[in-house]
């Protein structure tokens, strides 16, 4: 799903529905106070501020354009974990992270990439939880680079929308404004991004 259709969809059943406009303001506030819009010409800044003060859709806004990405569950499942993280790479090295990436293993019976040295199993054909493939297409590898996010020192991590969908998408955020949003209230909680976890930690 473009970050377009996002707005479009938003537009008509966000906004129109709140009526909460001191509310939406707080937020926006919120997210200003968490550094959102910190590296955005102040003109810039302030236009998406007051989007999301009129009850916009704050993960749309211009200032995610760099850091956002399309992540297909099913296009994930079938092999192009690594395509994701080649277009994640130039992002993720402003964060610290260099991404190093090699598919070890492509079918669907064992499918694995080699992350900076260790090995991420995508999809294996003994695994537990197989009846759902395009999730942990998409969760495992997401998770594996939060633990780099998480070794490299900064508070940014990749978070996911509508994740294993076909709409699915991949966020570099602070969890600060992630947290912000789904304590306002204002968004449905299947609209705000997950962080992906490790197997272990489910």
């Amino acid at each position: 799903m473009t970050a377009r259709r996002i707005r479009l969809l938003w537009s008509r059943r966000g906004p129109a529905a709140a009526g909460q406009d001191r509310r939406w303001r707080e937020l926006a506030r919120t997210l200003a106070d968490a550094g959102f819009w910190h590296d955005q010409p102040p003109a810039a800044a302030e236009a998406q501020w007051r989007e999301v003060a009129a009850g916009g859709y704050p993960f749309t806004c211009a200032v995610l354009d760099d850091v956002a990405f399309h992540a297909d569950g099913e296009e994930l499942a079938e092999g192009n974990v690594e395509d994701l993280l080649r277009e994640m790479a130039p992002a993720l090295r402003r964060f610290g992270v260099t991404l190093q990436v090699r598919t070890v293993s492509g079918s669907h019976d064992d499918y694995v990439v080699d992350i900076n040295g260790r090995r991420c199993v995508i999809l294996d054909a003994g695994d537990p939880h197989t009846d759902s493939p395009w999730f942990e297409a998409t969760v495992r590898p997401l998770a594996l680079v939060n633990e780099l996010l998480v070794a490299a020192g900064t508070p940014v991590r990749v978070f996911t929308l509508y994740t294993g969908g076909n709409e699915g998408r991949a966020l570099l955020l602070d969890p600060a404004v992630v947290d912000a949003v789904r304590h306002s209230g204002l968004v449905d909680d299947r609209e705000v991004p997950e962080l992906p976890v490790s197997d272990r930690d489910r």
